[in-house]
């Protein structure tokens, strides 16, 4: 149970692990546990390095620090669990929005694995294809290449096509695995910078990314401001609140142009029709709440729609990628059989 720590050195690195983490301080604070007591019960001294991360937890609540500072620098958390918890600050749903946080890390972590496993299967069929190729081209071409000069046959010109494609194939391929080696990396170090306004912008203009940020940007803020209002809070001190927040600069960048919307007069409504980053739908949601007085409910259940129809989509790509890669593997089965095939054809037919 309390093995759930993955670095010696006292922090939690695995996705899942600090999904298991917050669920279980969710629990404990919704059954009357302060912060500090449900540290002291999940962190045991001794446990993979807990000792370390719980004494630097306690001297970062000595020292007033917020829990979403502690969560974004002690725990390594994701940008958007430290949003999440900095909300949760503010309009009081912690033992909530840490349950949630912890549900979201884990179905994170779920769509890594399955991601995973529908891939390992495909690309060790590539790899294997990769391997014959080689062989092909080391061993069996220059026989055949030999055979027909003593024959006198020339090639034909789909086969010379053929002979280029199994040929400079794993070259390319190695470059690709090169490339991809080091962008990866480069993206993961650069991903703060990267998902500035003005990349997510240009992002959104791309068909199936926009689906993805729209959704997820929608489903965030619709979440945040239903929890802020359902707790008393006003839209005007809502939109400041979220604007405060340093741990996503779209949803700053959102507010900002939604509160100078509002000053110039025009409604909520209409103001969030104006933001890019929403679904068209947020703006009849918004306008349907402020009519029948339940803006908040509405809200909250917008974003839970929003989620869904990303879960969908998500699982949706899964289901395409192993038979895309299937199909890919098929290709190269097919190359390598002709390649094999026609020589004996061309040879059989000029005889």
């Amino acid at each position: 149970m309390f093995r759930i720590l993955s670095s010696t050195n006292g922090y939690m690195k695995k996705m899942d692990d600090q999904g298991k983490f917050l669920k279980r301080t969710g629990d404990l604070l919704e059954k009357g546990y302060t912060f500090s007591e449900a540290i002291d019960f999940l962190l045991v001294p001794g446990q993979n390095g807990s000792g370390k991360l719980n004494r630097r937890i306690t001297n970062s609540l000595h020292k007033g620090e917020s829990l979403s500072s502690i969560f974004d620098r002690q725990f390594n958390m994701p940008k958007q669990v430290s949003a999440q918890i900095y909300f949760a600050e503010h309009h009081g749903e912690m033992s909530s929005t840490l349950k949630e946080a912890g549900e979201y890390l884990l179905k994170m972590s779920e769509g890594r694995q399955k991601l995973l496993k529908v891939l390992h299967y495909p690309l060790f069929l590539v790899m294997f294809a990769i391997m014959l190729m080689i062989l092909l081209r080391r061993v069996l071409f220059p026989r055949f290449q030999s055979l027909y000069q003593t024959l006198g046959y020339d090639q034909s010109e789909s086969y010379n096509y053929l002979f280029w494609f199994i040929e400079s194939f794993p070259s390319y391929f190695l470059w690709f695995i090169l490339i991809a080696a080091m962008t990866i990396p480069f993206i993961y170090l650069s991903k703060d910078k990267l998902l500035q306004v003005k990349h997510i912008k240009f992002l959104t203009k791309i068909p199936l990314l926009s689906f993805f940020i729209k959704h997820g940007q929608t489903h965030f803020f619709a979440r945040e401001l239903s929890f802020l209002l359902k707790n008393g809070v006003s839209i005007t001190e809502s939109l400041k609140i979220i604007e405060k927040q340093t741990y996503r600069p779209t949803l700053q960048y959102i507010s900002r142009n939604l509160l100078n919307g509002l000053k110039e007069g025009r409604p909520l409504y209409e103001c969030t029709s104006r933001v890019s980053f929403f679904q068209e739908e947020l703006s009849y949601v918004v306008s349907h709440g402020q009519k029948n007085g339940r803006l908040a409910d509405e809200l909250k259940m917008y974003s839970e729609i929003c989620f869904s129809e990303l879960e969908e989509k998500g699982n949706g790509m899964l289901k395409y990628i192993q038979p895309a890669i299937f199909t890919f593997v098929g290709l190269f089965i097919m190359a390598i059989y002709f390649s094999i095939m026609m020589p004996l054809f061309q040879m059989m037919q000029g005889i």
